[in-house]
């Protein structure tokens, strides 16, 4: 595992007899002097640029052109709100973006006027980006300061985040159609070591059961709902075949409160809470909200979650108090079960390797 701290301190403790970095911006890094919240769109390119390549850097404290070491000058990246600056990417561009970011003070010497050594620190600020397994990551709106709209790709080619050429999105959509053929190899095994000849699968998604007779069957999903509430499903890694406990499959997003009506009026009153007081309310970390709302999909049903344009580059979440009821019951199940909740937070913390999205 990279350890991101030590690798950005390497780069900014190797200094010439200029008192100047030695490491230039390359694939991987970029150096910026300072952090400006209304530069989130700048930063957004970058760090969609590293995603579709192999992941890189953003450092903040170092004046380029010479590589001179300034350090923060004030607290606007100490003081970042991860969420909100999160939400501004997912707006900008998707897939969603995995990041992480950080902050430390090195000590460096410095000769003064009388010629003699003194020491000064300086605090410097990192945002690291992951390569995104899920490529291409686009941009979702157009972005007149930055000059890029709906639609377009960005790479990261020496040093500069540029619109991406054939020869990278050739790769890109090569690479996606191998692990795509990979995974459909695995799902084919899985089904010829079951021994399963007769095998149909239900799609709640589009409310259809394809049959192994070649007859698609379109059902009511909320009779569906109705029937799991009573049946005594297989929960995920439970399965024992020597057992030979017939189970019914079913793929898609299934939510047995299907028949709750989306509720209709202003939205602060159908949906109030936004997802720190959501947070608050479940008197859980702000992480383990994003957690079980990944991971129950709640962000795809109406009558827990709203998306609220606020700007014309913005938007926040809502969340309804049938999402605040949901969840106080899910985590009344968790509470006592705490490898199920961890597993819920490892899944989210992996979603990206795995190919899911937040």
């Amino acid at each position: 595992m990279i350890q991101h701290e030590e690798y950005v301190r390497r780069i900014l403790s190797a200094i010439n007899t200029s008192g100047y970095l030695k490491s230039r911006e390359s694939n991987t890094v970029e150096f910026k002097e300072s952090f400006n919240k209304n530069n989130t769109a700048k930063y957004a390119k970058t760090m969609a640029a590293y995603a579709n390549n192999r992941g890189g850097y953003i450092i903040f404290g170092i004046k380029d052109n010479p590589r001179e070491i300034v350090g923060l000058k004030n607290s606007n990246f100490e003081n970042l709100h991860q969420e909100l600056f999160t939400e501004a990417l997912n707006a900008l561009f998707a897939p969603s973006l995995d990041w992480e970011c950080g902050t430390f003070i090195l000590e460096y010497k410095i000769q003064n006027s009388n010629n003699e050594t003194e020491f000064t620190e300086k605090r410097f600020g990192w945002i690291y980006t992951e390569e995104s397994d899920y490529k291409p990551v686009i941009a979702q709106r157009s972005d007149s300061g930055e000059k890029y709209v709906s639609g377009d790709v960005f790479y990261r080619y020496r040093a500069r985040s540029e619109k991406i050429k054939y020869p990278e999105m050739s790769r890109i959509i090569d690479k996606r159609a191998e692990k795509e053929r990979e995974s459909l190899f695995k799902l084919f095994e899985a089904i010829r070591k079951s021994e399963t000849a007769n095998l149909g699968i239900v799609n709640y998604s589009n409310g259809k059961m394809t049959t192994p007779y070649g007859v698609d069957v379109v059902f009511d999903r909320k009779l569906v709902a109705q029937v799991l509430r009573k049946a005594k499903f297989i929960k995920e890694g439970s399965f024992k075949e020597t057992e030979g406990i017939p189970v019914l499959k079913v793929t898609g997003n299934i939510d047995l409160a299907e028949e709750v009506p989306v509720p209709e009026g202003n939205p602060d009153d159908t949906h109030p809470y936004l997802q720190k007081q959501l947070a608050e309310k479940l008197e859980i970390s702000i992480q383990d909200l994003y957690a079980l709302i990944w991971y129950y999909k709640m962000k795809e049903a109406q009558k827990y979650h709203l998306e609220i344009t606020v700007s014309k580059s913005g938007k926040t979440h809502k969340f309804s108090g049938f999402a605040l009821q949901f969840l106080q019951e899910k985590l009344k199940e968790l509470s006592a079960n705490e490898d199920e909740f961890y597993n819920i937070r490892n899944s989210y913390k992996n979603r990206n390797k795995s190919g899911g999205q937040a």
